[in-house]
């Protein structure tokens, strides 16, 4: 996935928010897409998976033109996993297989040992078929992120954009988190993309964002 000079706005008529911005996400390529809040981040991310289209320059997946691509194609190549993933009001299992609805039980169970989320699953007095309440209202904020990234898991996306993926865990919650999602997904490419620190983490390269521009 790649984009070339890439300008894009959220209204026809208001600024735009990203000024020509260009990036290559090799094969396996873990990216860490930093910057401070405002600065454009999550606008990319809108770009990239044909949430949002741009005013100027080329997004092209897998070496074809984005806009010669209906989205819901964009969307099977290139999964999400945002801050406020959202937890729907069923089974355990029937979350992580909304991604795959034909999927066995032992693959949303190895899907669920990948987020290492089975151990606590199979703590649940009704395992798999546990529901998991209104919004997820019966895990925690970390339990909710991981199944939604069981979720992604199952889908087998070839880029995983990561927006703001710990925003709402505690600290610990959010460092063994962050590894895990980069561990889990070392066969696939990574977009990460946060406002802390990414010093201390595995990443094959980091993009600074600044007033929507990329920083030299």
């Amino acid at each position: 996935v790649s984009a070339h000079e890439v300008s894009a706005r959220w209204t026809p008529e208001g600024p735009d928010v990203l000024h020509e911005v260009s990036i290559e996400l090799e094969p396996r390529a873990h990216i860490g897409l930093t910057g401070p809040s405002g600065v454009g981040k999550s606008t990319l991310a809108a770009v990239l998976l044909k949430f949002l289209v741009p005013s100027a320059g080329t997004v092209r997946v897998g070496g074809t033109d984005a806009a010669l691509l209906d989205s819901d194609e964009v969307r099977t190549r290139i999964g999400l996993l945002a801050q406020d993933a959202h937890v729907f009001d069923t089974s355990v299992a029937e979350n992580v297989r909304l991604a795959r609805p034909g999927a066995s039980d032992d693959q949303v169970r190895a899907a669920l040992a990948a987020a290492r989320l089975l151990d606590t699953v199979d703590d649940l007095p009704d395992g798999l078929d546990e529901m998991v309440g209104e919004h997820g209202g019966r895990l925690s904020g970390g339990e909710r992120q991981r199944l939604a990234l069981a979720r992604t898991i199952l889908a087998d996306f070839d880029l995983l954009v990561l927006d703001e993926p710990t925003e709402h865990v505690d600290e610990a919650t959010a460092s063994n988190l962050l590894d895990d999602l980069l561990e889990v997904n070392s066969d696939r490419t990574v977009l990460l993309i946060t406002h802390r620190d990414v010093a201390a983490l595995p990443l094959t390269g980091v993009i600074a964002l600044s007033d929507g521009r990329v920083n030299p």
